[in-house]
């Protein structure tokens, strides 16, 4: 179900000098007419003090209509580029970045929220390769924030919810930090059971991050070095090629039992790739041959943001969805974010857009 902290932006006094600041249900709210464009208005009984029903939203106090900011924001997770939506809406690209890096910092409010203590058993990691600034043309050589850049993804095997990204301009940089959200979010002591490519060095950040070095036998120099556990479940698809051309694929079973290993998390990545397939249809900035690729990493890393939960909870995935039950032979839809148990129906791009994280205070009615 959904989380009784994500609620809508006038179920709550916003005012933080109120003795009933963030409490949601506390009877204090009213309604208090509306303003001149038709936005409903609220008023706390409490402190007596006025907000709108936009309050902490990407709509707040803007001059655009809420339609024109939807829809501009929606379009830019269908692969529309800033330069296509001035052309359609009239609007300013920056006008549209900034709607954008609200709604990028919006959506990572609600990802930290539901995916505090978020506990997979297994998953996939892997990561695809953008540009930031050029795309690495002669007479442009690589540097910190421009030239290539590598965009991780840890999506959860059983729910396809994707529960981590991370962008940097090697591999490892992505592995690390992939790993460092997994320990953050559900796994603090050992990692899930994970299955990637053979690149990325995510054997070495997993030791860098959950490794431990053997007991002290009493004798000689402290071992400091850190070391695999054996409860680890960790499986690598190695791709061959020749040149440009395919040739096969190698399983290597790195951490745990072969076969407990090979059951448990199969032999392929095919889900981890799905879903950058469908980043790349969704988000025009990871597309490689277009000119709609990023010129700043912060924005590269706001509309990764926006797509992710664009996809986990506006997004049905046809393979989860279930059975009615109607007798009929019909099936239910479901989102990434519903197969997990994070909400009980898929929303819409306003829903996501016009619910809030209450304040993390003692709600009490």
């Amino acid at each position: 179900m959904q989380h009784p902290r994500l609620v809508s932006p006038g179920s709550f006094c916003w005012n933080q000098d109120c003795p009933d600041y963030g409490k949601v249900g506390h009877g204090n709210i009213i309604k208090f007419g509306r303003t001149q464009k038709g936005t409903q208005r609220y008023r706390c009984k409490t402190c007596s003090k006025t907000f709108v029903q936009t309050k902490g939203t990407v709509f707040y106090g803007r001059h655009h209509s809420q339609e024109t900011i939807l829809e501009c924001l929606a379009w830019l997770a269908e692969r529309s580029s800033l330069a296509a939506i001035h052309r359609v809406k009239g609007i300013k690209e920056e006008t549209v970045l900034d709607w954008l890096k609200e709604a990028a910092k919006h959506v990572e409010e609600i990802e930290a929220l539901l995916l505090a203590n978020y506990h997979l058993t297994r998953a996939q990691l892997d990561a695809l390769w953008t540009y930031v600034g050029h795309k690495g043309e002669r007479g442009h050589p690589e540097e910190e924030e421009r030239g290539t850049f590598w965009r991780g993804t840890i999506i959860d095997i059983d729910t396809r919810l994707r529960v981590g990204r991370a962008i940097g301009k090697e591999e490892g940089e992505v592995a690390t930090a992939l790993m460092a959200k997994l320990k953050a979010r559900g796994h603090p002591d050992s990692p899930p059971a994970i299955a990637s490519d053979g690149e990325g060095s995510y054997r070495e950040a997993m030791v860098k991050t959950w490794g431990k070095a053997p007991k002290y036998a009493g004798r000689g120099r402290r071992p400091r070095r850190r070391q695999a556990q054996p409860d680890w479940h960790y499986l690598q698809v190695i791709k061959n090629r020749s040149g440009n051309r395919w040739k096969g694929i190698t399983i290597k079973v790195v951490y745990g039992d072969p076969e407990e290993v090979l059951n448990l998390l199969g032999e392929h990545t095919a889900y981890v790739e799905r879903t950058h397939l469908t980043s790349r249809q969704m988000n025009g900035r990871l597309v490689r041959k277009t000119l709609s690729f990023s010129k700043r990493r912060e924005m590269l890393e706001a509309s990764c943001a926006w797509e992710d939960w664009v996809y986990n909870l506006t997004r049905s995935v046809k393979t989860l969805r279930i059975e009615a039950g109607n007798g009929r032979g019909r099936w239910q839809p479901r989102s990434p974010a519903m197969a997990a148990g994070l909400t009980d129906h898929i929303w819409t791009v306003k829903e996501l857009l016009m619910t809030v994280v209450a304040p993390d205070v003692t709600n009490t009615k």
